[in-house]
């Protein structure tokens, strides 16, 4: 389950979130609302949310302004969702420079809405809570060694249906998503260019080289040393 906080001076505005949260069921448990700016910033500060949905327009300091002293002046990264009134090309591209992940206008659509948190989640979330679940559980803790039984024990269900569920709504089996997430996680890893192939190999779990070597060239279609070059 991720934290956020909700920033706008509308509450109707704030209201309307809560409620595409709950009729999504998505895995956001909201634990602040701030009505301005400074109210905003002393909240983030104080509660460090994963995420925080926050208005461009609002009294004292603005939506892009509490961003602003966010990014300079912590270091832990918290996702920012951008919630306007503005079309403006401007407040986009400001937006995405200082780090916001999505820009939503006003008033908010449901799908649209659905889609921003799932950029964050880097996953596509079903109308299956407890696949849901497994999912969310999973991007928390790819690097782990995962089993199917595993999961099936902590959500009080099945391996055969959690291997249903992932077939049916991923398209691949439990394993092969778990596989693809953390070659995913790899290959922004290697781009970055600050670790070795070994040390990229342990942070996603991978203990046996080899194995790494072969599942990233079965995924990408190249090896890891490859793809650093590219």
């Amino acid at each position: 389950m991720r934290t956020a906080i909700i920033a706008d001076d509308e509450e109707l505005s704030i209201d309307l979130i809560k409620y595409l949260i709950k009729k999504n069921d998505l895995p956001i448990e909201v634990i602040g609302e701030a009505f301005s700016g400074d109210e905003a910033l002393d909240m983030i500060n104080k509660l460090n949310p994963d995420i925080v949905f926050i208005d461009i327009r609002m009294p004292v300091l603005n939506g892009l302004e509490v961003i602003k002293k966010i990014k300079d002046e912590q270091h832990y990264s918290i996702d920012f969702i951008v919630i306007t009134a503005y079309s403006c090309f401007e407040y986009a591209q400001l937006s995405l420079r200082l780090g916001a992940k999505d820009i939503l206008l006003k008033p908010i659509e449901s799908e649209q809405f659905v889609e921003s948190v799932e950029k964050i989640l880097e996953y596509t979330t079903t109308d299956n809570q407890i696949l849901n679940n497994i999912l969310e559980y999973i991007h928390n803790n790819y690097q782990e060694n995962i089993k199917l039984k595993q999961c099936a024990d902590k959500y009080h269900t099945s391996p055969s249906y959690i291997a249903r569920m992932f077939k049916k709504h991923c398209g691949v089996t439990f394993i092969t998503y778990i596989n693809n997430l953390k070659i995913k996680k790899a290959r922004e890893m290697l781009k970055d260019g600050n670790l070795s192939i070994k040390e990229v190999a342990d942070k996603v779990g991978y203990n046996n080289l080899n194995y790494f070597y072969k599942t990233f060239k079965k995924n990408t279609g190249v090896t890891p040393n490859i793809f650093k070059k590219l």
